[in-house]
């Protein structure tokens, strides 16, 4: 079942409601934490409509706009900045001002991010989960006119528990889908990350690179033969830190490592095991890693 920002808040709600009674912090009044003055609170308003038609004929900005400042002067807060991005839709959270917001956010400017409606600010659950549980991290509160939904409040402060809880479950599943990813691209010997030095990919296969595959050769066989690696790095314009992850990398024997474990890939070998060991004999301190 898919729920929507406003569900969620709901079904919170529901969880949370018995948490308020007895609660030193909670004024059914204000909906403010006691221990911060009102007068003190610095207030971003985020406004945002989908497209040039709803600014016009819809909730338009400006309207949003006015009905958070009359919450803000209702609480005594004061408004350090406001942010509208007209034409964005709520899907994405590549828009100018809510990047700029976040920005701001980061390195805190102000106490609270103050919207009309929740939608206004993400219609997407993931999205607004991940943007509130770090919202969290940043003591920055979060605060909607419409849905009552206000974390400087006891209840509010629930409901950010609660975000948190969906947040960690998000990150779990993001990892796990990596994972299966991961273990599939390994059954069929595909490379897991970017085309090392000498490969590159072809109809998102990786293959031998014409121009570079015959000089990772060339760089163990020098090293093979007690060439230094800065004669070698200086020939073939490589970072002493390039040059290492060359000679260590076992992905030019045709393999491939994952969870410390090599597996055959399906990509062309660049060069036989006895060169590799061979040159893998040899110690690379820590200066020359650098």
């Amino acid at each position: 079942m898919l729920i929507s920002p406003q569900n969620l808040y709901t079904y919170s709600n529901k969880a949370i409601i018995s948490f308020q009674e007895g609660n030193p912090y909670y004024n059914k009044n204000t909906l403010v934490h006691k221990n911060m003055p009102e007068n003190h609170k610095k207030v971003a308003i985020y406004a945002r409509v989908s497209t040039s038609e709803q600014a016009k004929e819809g909730l338009s900005i400006d309207a949003q706009i006015d009905k958070c400042k009359s919450f803000c002067n209702a609480r005594d807060w004061k408004i350090f900045k406001v942010y509208r991005d007209a034409g964005f839709s709520a899907g994405t959270m590549n828009r100018p001002a809510l990047e700029l917001l976040l920005r701001d956010a980061q390195e805190k400017k102000f106490d609270i991010i103050l919207v009309y409606k929740i939608d206004r600010f993400s219609r997407r659950l993931r999205d607004l989960i991940i943007v509130l549980d770090t919202l969290k991290k940043q003591q920055i509160n979060f605060t909607s006119v419409t849905e009552q939904i206000d974390t400087t409040s006891a209840m509010g402060e629930a409901f950010f528990q609660i975000i948190g809880v969906f947040a960690q479950l998000e990150r779990g599943m993001v990892k796990e889908r990596v994972e299966l990813a991961f273990d599939r691209k390994i059954q069929f010997g595909e490379a897991l990350y970017r085309a090392p030095f000498g490969y590159t990919y072809a109809n998102k296969k990786l293959t031998p690179d014409p121009e570079n595959s015959k000089k990772v050769k060339e760089i163990f066989e020098m090293w093979a033969s007690d060439i230094s690696y800065k004669e070698i790095c200086d020939k073939f314009g490589l970072k002493p830190s390039t040059f290492y992850q060359i000679i260590k990398n076992p992905i030019y024997l045709g393999k491939i490592k994952y969870k410390g474990k090599l597996y055959k890939g399906k990509h062309k070998p660049l060069i036989d095991q006895e060169l590799f060991d061979k040159a893998n004999k040899k110690e690379i301190t820590w200066e020359s890693k650098q």
